[in-house]
């Protein structure tokens, strides 16, 4: 018998050592070459839609952050332009019309002007790129008001007095020069009335600090008084500086002298205010009765021999993103009616995608628009 069973384990240890020989190479078995070309064919779709997300995502922040940046750059002109236009006619604690010592004249000025020193219309200027070419005209803004402090000693504001004492203490104190045409008069004014002095002497080295008037003060100045350099201007306009895009600049005429402005947009006079600006209208809101109703609004303020005053202003503002993205395809599709009375290329509204789609290609444009009151006026 047991000669017999040898046989048969040799044949089960055969098949054992087959079975094993079959599941090792199985085991070593490795991927076809068409299983890794489908791997590759999916990774690669996976991949390319991870990267598009990516690239998408990057594009939209960098637009959301440019046009946030747009807005932010709105708020500010719109908040200066505010500012400044509350302050159109200031003319002191009196506000009214100063009279001159001398000739017993009122000095009567307006908040606005319609023409600049070159009698250029503030209305409708041409604004051409770099490279000459054209786009909607737009507006300048000329403020004036009484916003140049002199420091005083208001005790010495007696009447018939031709002296009184300065106060040069403090940063930023001004005073007024003899020597200057455009700085030698002061405006005093209190709750009741405001004249004008003539100056022919300053000693603002001496203790105190002494003013010579060429007039005797009319009567004594009780507080509150504010003393004043004669009015001053402050000139907004839109300009395109060669290479650097459209921008609204700002010059602050602190010397009275209408010409101190009229520089270009390189005279270091203009102070760059924002970047962006690509245009701006300006509408008057006219009173022509006695209500402080505006009864019309035009786009020139309205000339010094009429009665009309000015009690509102009407502010539209065309701001296009700062940088031009090439990666994107196009302006902003949108019809912006800047003013009903403009006209570009035969239209009455300015769309940047069809009118100037080659120039404007890469930038998102919005346009904002705010009416102030312009309360010095309200209250004459």
């Amino acid at each position: 018998m047991g000669k017999h069973n040898r046989p048969r384990r040799r044949c089960r240890e055969g098949r054992t050592r087959m079975e094993t020989s079959i599941m090792i190479q199985k085991h070593l078995q490795g991927f076809t070459l068409t299983e890794i070309m489908v791997a590759l064919v999916i990774s690669s779709i996976l991949m390319a839609g991870v990267l598009s997300i990516m690239s998408s995502s990057k594009r939209t922040y960098a637009l959301q952050n440019e046009l946030s940046e747009l807005q932010d750059n709105a708020r500010f002109v719109m908040d200066e332009l505010k500012h400044e236009l509350r302050m159109a006619g200031y003319l002191g604690c009196a506000n009214q019309p100063p009279i001159n010592a001398s000739t017993s004249v009122a000095n009567y000025f307006r908040p606005f002007k319609a023409k600049d020193a070159n009698e250029q219309s503030v209305n409708n200027r041409p604004l051409v790129d770099e490279n000459g070419n054209s786009f909607p005209s737009t507006d300048a803004l000329i403020v004036t008001s009484f916003s140049e402090p002199v420091k005083v000693v208001t005790s010495t504001l007696i009447k018939n007095k031709k002296k009184i004492s300065g106060d040069t203490s403090g940063r930023g104190t001004i005073f007024p020069d003899p020597t200057d045409p455009n700085r030698n008069q002061i405006v005093i004014s209190d709750c009741n009335d405001s004249t004008v002095y003539n100056v022919v002497a300053t000693a603002p080295t001496n203790t105190p600090p002494t003013i010579s008037l060429k007039e005797k003060l009319e009567k004594n100045y009780l507080p509150p008084v504010d003393v004043f350099m004669v009015a001053n201007s402050v000139a907004y306009e839109v300009k395109n500086p060669a290479g650097e895009g459209f921008a609204l600049f700002k010059c602050k005429d602190l010397n009275r002298n209408e010409l101190f402005c009229e520089g270009g947009e390189t005279d270091e006079k203009w102070e760059l205010l924002v970047e962006g600006v690509e245009n701006m209208q300006i509408r008057y809101g006219i009173d022509t009765g006695s209500d402080n109703v505006p009864n019309l609004y035009s786009q020139t303020p309205p000339i010094p021999s009429t009665d009309d005053k000015v009690v509102s202003v009407r502010i539209t503002l065309l701001i296009r993103t700062t940088n031009k993205r090439y990666d994107l395809e196009g302006a902003t599709d949108k019809d912006f009616q800047l003013d009903p009375e403009l006209t570009y290329n035969g239209k009455k509204t300015y769309n940047p995608h069809t009118a100037n789609g080659t120039l404007e290609s890469g930038y998102r444009h919005r346009m904002f628009t705010s009416t102030v009151s312009v309360r010095n006026s309200l209250n004459q």
